[in-house]
């Protein structure tokens, strides 16, 4: 997907605020599905519009709300019903090393190995046989 598909035009305050975050996470989203990405470019719809429809649910009893709400919004403005997940860490030594990143992989589906009937043991084919007179003595 092009950069400069996620360049916002708008004037509306919230909206330049909320741009340049939401562009970067849509980003990384089509990276890590082709399909998301095909979702974008085939919807018909720009950019801007996202934008302008998230800003447009802020008002004065809804100020503000957290970045994940905005990706989210903007995820389901072009793909709906598809939704996100975050993993955060927490580093206690005040540094962080840079982690190189990895691109995303989907987690390969290992189907189970066919189960097989066990094979029949040489004793298995002796058969028992009790009476029930045999267990009880009176």
């Amino acid at each position: 997907m092009e950069k400069a598909y996620f360049q916002y035009n708008g004037n509306n305050r919230v909206g330049k605020l909320i741009a340049k975050p939401t562009a970067d996470a849509l980003l990384t989203f089509c990276e890590q599905e082709p399909e998301f990405e095909q979702a974008i470019e085939q919807s018909g719809r720009s950019f801007d519009d996202c934008i302008e429809e998230i800003a447009g649910g802020f008002n004065a009893s809804n100020p503000a709300c957290s970045d994940f709400t905005v990706f989210k919004k903007a995820v389901q403005f072009y793909f709906p019903g598809a939704t996100i997940s975050y993993n955060m860490d927490i580093h206690l030594s005040g540094t962080v090393e840079a982690k190189e990143k990895k691109p995303y992989k989907k987690p390969e589906v290992i189907p189970p190995p066919p189960v097989s009937a066990p094979k029949p043991s040489a004793s298995a084919s002796k058969k028992l046989t009790l009476n029930l007179d045999d267990l009880l003595d009176f």
